[in-house]
């Protein structure tokens, strides 16, 4: 008999622990919050004080709080920490991030400029023609094509819009793009030189006013010019010209590289098609078309998939476009020809 109530007695306090138990981790599972603010600048070693739409929070640090995706608490720097309630009633942070912003990459531009001194480890400061701009650096930032950013560099930024309302860097490019190019070139088993410099003013559809450290040339094109990779020749644009000479007396262009990061839109599907004529102006950019038709000046973005029947978009030249209307309701160049 006592036996028996010794056991049916082991078998209530277990049931009554497992329940306990369960309760005890629901609500701690219940005890844990997520939230996102700014630092403020009164935060120290141990305590986040974070501003919040609902106000202020404060927010215990402790020794064994994850820290790696964050280690600096800059005042104004917006971050998410996971918390729970300790039993000194007070909130201790679980872990403190950066919550990664969308970069909608399928709208992006490239920028040139050069680096300022406010740049920090996040944001880079690139003083451009049209001002300075603030661009966000993250993980998954393309650096393979720049080794450093320094102070006084000259860079080229493919830039998007993230869910953050900053700009974003998609890749970065080091500015001196002549970093790689051979002195020389082999085309179709001829050895030619290979030469690099930037699109001058005066360059019309038959002849390229190429600057240079020596000086300005004068290139023509010809029926075998190469222009693989090159969708526009507009002033100011960085290119590797691979040249002979022709029995005209000029040098003639076998190829025209691009060296900038042109930043191209992604070819999509495109429901509606049209052609458009007129003369490129010069607002034109690596990756947007600006069209002067009679009907007023177009926006035409260009595409990876963008075909030329003849030679790049050079400007005050007269095209005919033919165009896609995209899911992003813009117009994208299709073909272009002279």
């Amino acid at each position: 008999m006592i036996k028996r109530v010794r056991s049916r007695l082991s078998v209530f306090l277990l049931c009554v622990f497992t329940i306990f138990s369960m309760m005890y981790f629901r609500s701690d599972a219940a005890d844990t919050y997520t939230v996102t603010g700014t630092v403020d600048s009164a935060t120290n070693s141990s305590y986040l004080f974070l501003n919040t739409p609902q106000g202020q929070m404060t927010i215990a640090i402790d020794a064994d709080t994850d820290l790696s995706s964050c280690r600096m608490l800059l005042p104004d720097k917006e971050v998410t920490v996971d918390c729970h309630h300790g039993s000194d009633s007070y909130l201790h942070a679980s872990r403190i991030y950066v919550a990664a912003a969308v970069v909608d990459s399928s709208n992006s531009t490239t920028v040139k400029g050069t680096v300022t001194s406010k740049t920090t480890e996040d944001v880079i400061f690139l003083s451009t023609s049209s001002g300075t701009m603030q661009i966000k650096v993250d993980n998954t930032t393309d650096m393979t094509g720049c080794h450093v950013i320094t102070v006084g560099q000259t860079l080229y930024i493919t830039t998007a819009r993230g869910s953050d309302a900053y700009m974003h860097a998609v890749a970065i490019r080091d500015g001196n793009a002549a970093a790689g190019a051979s002195d020389t070139a082999t085309i179709n088993g001829v050895t030619m030189p290979n030469l690099t410099g930037t699109v001058a003013e005066g360059t019309t559809a038959s002849l390229l006013y190429f600057s240079t450290s020596g000086g300005t040339m004068l290139i023509k094109y010809d029926g075998n010019t190469d222009y693989s990779g090159c969708l526009t020749l507009i002033p100011g644009q960085s290119i590797t010209v691979a040249c002979y000479g022709g029995s005209d007396a000029y040098m003639h262009a076998a190829r025209i590289v691009n060296n900038e990061m042109a930043g191209y839109n992604t070819a999509g599907s495109y429901g509606t098609t049209s052609t458009f004529k007129g003369k490129v102006s010069s607002s034109t950019t690596l990756n947007t078309l600006y069209l002067v038709t009679d009907g007023g000046t177009m926006q035409i973005k260009l595409d990876t998939s963008t075909t030329l029947s003849n030679k790049p978009l050079i400007v005050g030249e007269t095209v005919t476009v033919t165009c896609g209307h995209g899911s992003d309701e813009a117009w994208h160049a299709l073909n272009i020809t002279y």
